[in-house]
């Protein structure tokens, strides 16, 4: 006879134990492949442990090691402790489900009904998406709704940089441009907005795809009673719903944008203390990746900057599996993103799975006939990831989808990640104008590219070659001090892979293929010398920055309405920060507060802020504009523009291949082109403004040729009809007789139109003059620009003004001769 053992098992010492190392040993039911903690988990669960009793705290392991498994059990260990009921928050539902599995996995109880009697009871962990936690109509409740708060001790941000993308769409409100509020809201601000920069506020009354313009706040004060109105009747709709009662407290200082799209109604930090089961836990921990920058986690959910300063983290990242990280168009100009992508089809080929990473389904397009499958939906990637863990299935193209995916193994042994990430909602896109190449914007591109990276090693064993295509990716990894704001272990990887890729210079594909291929099959050298870089990584202290901890002070005080304090605070965040560009910013969020207390103190402070960024809100009676003079001999001007700009020919010839790859006709990228217009004029020695930018009124580009000559240059880059409408030559001729008021006759000004073709509408009228930069120019000026580039990174003589001049005239880019060359007439169209 059998003796029954369950007479004698409880199970009750895993209830008891709270240190989480016993914990795990202790439970009865885990799986026998979760035998034992690996040494990184067993080492932050220890470190956890002594200092669980902080409020806030960070842990950081590297993709794959296992975050899910310590996150449970900090859950439990503190459910044994007393400290509940545990929360576990994963950044959308396909990792909530991963993570429950994970839970039930070990033998502990999971739930995912948050009304749960056994979570309530602190019984059991509660695992949903953050989604579900941070809404309007959120089953746990918020601060000022009538649903009783979900009491919580423990809770855990799984992801969290992932989920932080999340927390910003829900606490934004956004106002479908197909909704009648949206008219009665663009109606209600639109002399303010036509005020402010009326070209723009044209592109969004006639649906341009890329128009974005800030309502100012002082407009946004004066009609805030009136906007509320029109809000408040949009509170039953079924997306408004789940935003609106955590934003209408919130609105006197919310930040609001117009695109064609849509409104969008955001306040600057988001609200957190409205979801008061997060708020009000005695433990909050974050697990992340281990990037470099965690301010936003200070910003966005307002955690202590103190503790999140000194994260939890394994001693050494030696753990991580090894990947070699190339930038192809780094290496040699010879290479085209055909060669790559040929290449790329070629390893799948060979029985390789390749994941490559798009921000758009424009970027995507160009994958077509080299791509397997391209997935862009939540159920799309998850059937295709799904598929990718467990059989061969080629090119896989994934859009605009850098984390929350595992690709383990031989699910991807080349991961592509192609161009930069995009910012999609009009408030993003506003940001990405204002702060443009900014420390502030390059941490946050960074963090996706870095989740990004991460998706194709997920454990010490795994490996896997990545490939950075686009030349702004590359610009942006090439840069030394973008570097250092990777995650210790990134790193160390992208500096030995630099040292790799050094020694192929200017070598063809196929070189640059056989190394990958000695990567995937294991050469012993590169297996010895990836592990012992990785053997050598440390993980220090994380950085905070005080501009992020005085933003969030700010905001807290103004919604308390102390806007004295909040402007105080907000002056620190403007004076710690590192450039013009991102102080321009604060200081626009500065005034913004002013406002509430000092009309005229607010206006005085956006000034100042437009003298460090052109890009902020004017003020209220605008700026008076300075006339545009030549400076110096084209040539001269040239060389030293490109000799203060670039510290080597590798960064000259990258540079210029970011501006070629800006400067396309894109309804997506339309202030990305106008930033390249204007930059490339710097680059080829030309004087330059932006007169509408700057002052509101006039052209969108001005180049000064030399000897009083000008190009007044309307770009339409976002254009796709097959003629110029009259809008577009009305706003051409306003820009001419704009040029007539501010210079005399003894300057000349040809009128210029950047659009795909050639031919007015038959009721447009072009200024006399009238040239236009086609489709086909626009391919002659980058090819002239590339054999300029060519030239310049050969010789290495970009400094010498004669042998730029040289240059220049070699390949047609000199003032005279510019508009025969890349231009055409203006015609029009009689039917």
């Amino acid at each position: 006879m059998s003796f029954d053992f369950s007479k004698v098992r409880t199970g009750g010492q895993a209830r008891k134990l709270t240190d989480p190392r016993q914990l795990f040993d202790a439970l009865p039911s885990r799986e026998q492949r979760l035998e034992f903690l690996r040494d990184p988990q067993g080492q932050v669960l220890e470190t956890w442990y002594e200092r669980r009793t902080e409020r806030d705290l960070v842990v950081k392991m590297n993709t794959g090691s296992g975050k899910t498994l310590v996150g449970m059990l900090m859950c439990q260990s503190s459910l044994n402790e007393g400290v509940g009921p545990a929360l576990y928050v994963a950044p959308d539902p396909y990792l909530a489900d991963q993570a429950i599995a994970q839970g039930r996995a070990l033998g502990l109880e999971v739930t995912d009904n948050p009304e749960s009697p056994k979570f309530i009871a602190g019984e059991a962990i509660c695992v949903v998406s953050i989604r579900k936690l941070v809404n309007g109509k959120s089953v746990f409740g918020f601060a000022s709704g009538s649903r009783p708060i979900v009491k919580v001790g423990t809770v855990v941000i799984d992801d969290a940089h992932a989920a932080l993308i999340t927390l910003e769409q829900q606490t934004t409100l956004t106002v479908r441009g197909d909704l009648p509020a949206y008219t009665k809201l663009l109606n209600l601000f639109a002399e303010d907005l036509k005020k402010l920069n009326a070209p723009m506020f044209l592109d969004i009354k006639y649906q341009v795809h890329d128009a974005v313009l800030q309502v100012p706040f002082w407009s946004w004060t004066a009609h805030l009673f009136q906007a509320t109105e029109i809000l408040q009747g949009l509170r039953d709709d079924q997306d408004v719903q789940w935003t609106w009662p955590l934003v209408k407290a919130l609105l006197p200082f919310c930040e609001v944008v117009f695109s064609a799209a849509a409104v969008e109604i955001r306040p600057p930090c988001p609200p957190i203390a409205q979801v008061a089961s997060f708020h009000e836990a005695k433990r909050r921990i974050y697990l992340t990746a281990t990037l470099a920058d965690d301010s936003i986690l200070v910003t966005d959910f307002a955690a202590d900057a103190t503790s999140i300063a000194r994260p939890i983290t394994p001693s050494g990242g030696g753990y991580l599996g090894d990947r070699l990280i190339i930038a192809p168009r780094e290496i040699t100009a010879t290479i085209g993103e055909h060669d790559i992508r040929s290449a790329v089809r070629g390893f799948a080929d060979d029985g390789l799975n390749v994941v490559v990473l798009v921000p758009s389904h424009r970027r995507a397009q160009l994958w077509e006939g080299y791509a397997d499958v391209t997935a862009s939906t939540a159920a799309q990637i998850a059937e295709v990831v799904a598929r990718l863990r467990t059989k061969h299935v080629g090119v896989v193209v994934l859009v605009n989808k850098y984390d929350g995916i595992d690709l383990p193994d031989d699910a991807c042994r080349v991961l592509v990640i192609d161009g930069l990430p995009e910012a999609y909602s009009a408030g993003d896109r506003r940001d990405r104008t204002v702060l443009g190449d900014s420390d502030a914007m390059v941490a946050r591109q960074l963090q996706r590219i870095e989740q990004g990276m991460g998706r194709g090693v997920r454990s010490t064993g795994d490996y896997c070659v990545v490939l950075l295509l686009g030349a702004r990716l590359s610009q942006l990894i090439a840069t030394p001090a973008n570097r250092g704001k990777l995650g210790p272990a990134t790193r160390a990887q992208v500096e030995l892979s630099r040292e790799v890729a050094s020694g192929l210079e200017g070598f063809t594909m196929d070189a640059l293929t056989g190394v990958m291929r000695q990567v995937l099959n294991r050469d012993r050298d590169w297996v010895a010398e990836a592990r012992s870089r990785l053997a050598g990584v440390t993980y220090g202290d994380a950085t905070v920055t005080k501009v992020a901890i005085h933003q969030r002070a700010a905001f807290d005080l103004a919604v308390l309405g102390q806007y004295e304090s909040a402007a105080a605070e907000m002056s620190k965040a403007v004076n710690a920060a590192v450039d013009n560009r991102q102080k321009g910013w604060l200081q626009e969020q500065l005034a913004s507060y002013q406002h509430h207390l000092d009309p005229a103190r607010a206006q005085s402070t956006l000034a100042g802020a437009l003298k460090l960024n052109p890009y902020v809100l004017r003020p209220r009676d605008g700026v008076p504009y300075q006339r545009l003079t030549a400076g110096k001999a084209q040539a001269a001007q040239a060389a030293g523009y490109l000799e203060a700009t670039y510290r080597d020919a590798n960064s000259l010839r990258l540079g210029f291949d970011a501006l070629a790859d800006d400067l396309v006709f894109n309804p997506d990228h339309v202030p990305e082109f106008e930033d390249a217009l204007e930059h490339l004029g710097e680059h080829l020695g030309f004087t330059v403004q932006r007169p509408e930018r700057d002052s509101g009124n006039g052209p969108d580009v001005m180049w000064a040729l030399g000897d009083l000559r000008y190009l007044i240059i309307e770009a339409k880059s976002g254009a796709t009809a097959d003629r110029i409408w009259r809008k577009d030559v009305e706003q051409l001729s306003h820009s001419m007789n704009w040029f007539g008021e501010h210079y005399d006759q003894s300057c000349t000004a040809s009128p210029v139109i950047v659009h795909p073709v050639k031919t007015c509408e038959k009721n447009a009228v072009p200024p006399p003059g009238t040239r236009i930069i086609t489709e086909e120019g626009l391919r002659k000026l980058r090819e002239a620009v590339a054999g300029f580039t060519v030239a310049l990174s050969t010789s290495s003589q970009y400094s010498d003004p004669a042998a730029v001049g040289d240059r220049l005239r070699e390949h047609h880019l000199l003032g005279t001769g510019f508009l025969d060359r890349y231009t055409v007439p203006a015609g029009r169209t009689y039917t």
